[in-house]
């Protein structure tokens, strides 16, 4: 009986919704980005605002209260742009809230772009009921990037409180009550919260451009949330304390929730793309769904090129307003409120290393006749861009760009190192989703560590970087399980790294990465059949 009820419950949870088709209007990873037709201050997304709330959606917090009595009007003084400066500068949520409210009204900033500013910068959860307001305006009066970032996060607040907290067994956990908890509360729960995902993804579907990259990134977060917690809910007893009912009971569930599993993921890619198209560098909602597709996805993580080890990137500066704000706007408010020219001045470019280069920025710095310094700052931005989203291209263009900037010996070096690595990584995915869903081994043009290991034989700071980068990369591609030489060869590299490196704890950790590569090797040598 245990054991039926154990496939029963698998199969209730399909039929409660768990595992929907894709939405036909979700764009495919694998695909090309959708375009917006040329209309000036006109926008597909409904003028009316957002769409009614999904049944099952939790309502937004009390502690969004607040924010919505900031006043909309204040002083914006002779540069409001140092009234942004000094609002960005406040910690606290509220006051920092309340000050951005009251630039709402500076004839300088374009119309909603504010409100749109202070729902990317309050608790998640609160987006909606910050954005229902401005997206009242009529159609026109909004530019139409605006009105579909502020659509965005409208609809990423509602996705953020979805599948958040499931309702609870209290113990004991037993059939008698797991039972009816599961038929009265639980089932209703799943059903509600896998629909209500479902169609406020298929209305973030309708977006463009930064708009999208937020409900596409805040639904594939939300879906594989979703796939955690019903993963989560405790068993009976009687069916935990039984190895095989159990094995059975996860095998069929893993089957049901496959689908929205890859879902999730394919939503999160299609963020990924738009925030990469962007040049968003540090994002939060980024870190989110890099996280959470690299604990679901272990074979496939797509946080591994983060490892990259390059020199430090010079002191960041803050003695001008526009340092202050391109190293703590976001990259599309950035990208509206400082002019493309900023980056000019390698300081402000080098503040931009920290949220993120705009696609105008980049079309600047391509463009204009740079400085070494400038070139190796764009350089290092490419590499990064290239590590987040997975993009072979940017490494690429890395390469070429540091190759025109070598002011020293040490200039000299690093450039050497970024060709080294682009170099090993050129033959690579072109972006993250082809590295995820293509597979399972990546292309045989990444590994060529033939530069990186030509910097590890030599002198200097950055010879154990190269040393290390090349087990890394190495280590990504192993030419297959059968093979134990490869393993012994790869720790072999991690000690020597870890004799040329200068940083305690990267020492260490390439010490462990070598233990751990000899027992594989040793494995796969106790493995192999006796000829």
């Amino acid at each position: 009986m245990i054991r039926s009820a154990a496939a029963a419950l698998s199969l209730f949870l399909a039929a409660c919704g768990v595992a929907p088709a894709r939405p036909s209007a979700a764009p495919d990873p694998r695909g090309s980005a959708p375009t917006r037709p040329p209309l000036p201050g006109a926008s597909s997304s409904p003028s009316s605002g957002l769409p009614e709330p999904p049944a099952g959606l939790p309502a937004a917090p009390a502690s969004c209260a607040p924010l919505l009595a900031s006043p909309t009007e204040g002083d914006c003084g002779a540069r409001p742009l140092d009234a942004l400066d000094a609002a960005l500068g406040v910690e606290a949520v509220t006051e920092r809230d309340a000050r951005l409210a009251g630039l709402e009204s500076c004839a300088s900033f374009p119309r909603g772009l504010m409100r749109a500013l202070r729902a990317e910068l309050a608790p998640a959860e609160c987006g909606d009921a910050l954005v229902e307001p401005a997206l009242a305006a009529p159609p026109g009066a909004l530019d139409a990037d605006v009105r579909d970032a502020l659509t965005g996060l409208g609809l990423a607040a509602r996705l953020a409180r979805l599948a958040s907290e499931p309702p609870r067994l209290a113990a004991p956990f037993d059939k008698a009550h797991f039972t009816p908890y599961f038929n009265e509360q639980l089932a209703p729960w799943i059903s509600a919260q896998a629909r209500a995902i479902g169609e406020t993804a298929t209305s973030g579907a309708k977006l463009h451009g930064y708009g999208l990259g937020i409900v596409a990134v805040e639904a594939g977060v939300a879906d594989l949330r979703f796939v955690e917690l019903v993963r989560d809910v405790p068993l009976p007893v009687e069916l935990a304390g039984d190895a095989e009912l159990k094995e059975l009971y996860y095998s069929t569930l893993d089957q049901v929730l496959d689908p929205r599993k890859d879902r999730g993921r394919d939503a999160a890619l299609v963020g990924l793309r738009r925030f990469a198209e962007l040049g968003a560098l540090a994002d939060a909602r980024v870190d989110r769904a890099r996280a959470l597709l690299s604990a679901l996805y272990g074979g496939r993580r797509i946080d591994r090129l983060d490892e990259l080890l390059l020199p430090a990137l010079p002191p960041l500066g803050s003695a001008t307003v526009e340092e202050r704000l391109a190293a703590r706007l976001p990259t599309f408010y950035g990208s509206r409120l400082l002019p493309a020219t900023a980056a000019d001045d390698p300081r402000v470019l080098r503040a931009l290393l920290e949220r993120g280069l705009p696609p105008a920025v980049r079309a600047r710095l391509e463009s204009t006749a740079l400085s070494a310094g400038s070139r190796m700052l764009y350089s290092r931005a490419l590499v990064r861009l290239g590590e987040l989203y997975w993009r072979s291209g940017d490494f690429v263009k890395a390469a070429a760009i540091a190759g025109g900037s070598a002011p020293d010996d040490a200039g000299r070096a690093e450039v050497e190192l970024i060709q080294a690595v682009a170099s090993a990584l050129e033959g690579g995915p072109r972006d993250a989703a082809q590295m995820m869903l293509e597979g399972p081994l990546l292309p045989r043009g990444v590994g060529n560590v033939a530069r990186l290991d030509a910097l590890a034989r030599g002198e200097g700071r950055l010879a154990g970087m190269a040393a290390w980068n090349a087990a890394l990369i190495l280590g990504l591609n192993p030419p297959g399980a059968s093979d134990p030489g490869f393993f012994r060869g790869l720790a072999g590299r991690y000690r020597s790294a870890a004799a040329r490196l200068d940083d305690a704890r990267t020492r260490a950790e390439a010490l462990a990465r070598a233990k751990s590569a000899d027992a594989v090797a040793a494995a796969v040598a106790k493995a192999r059949p006796t000829q």
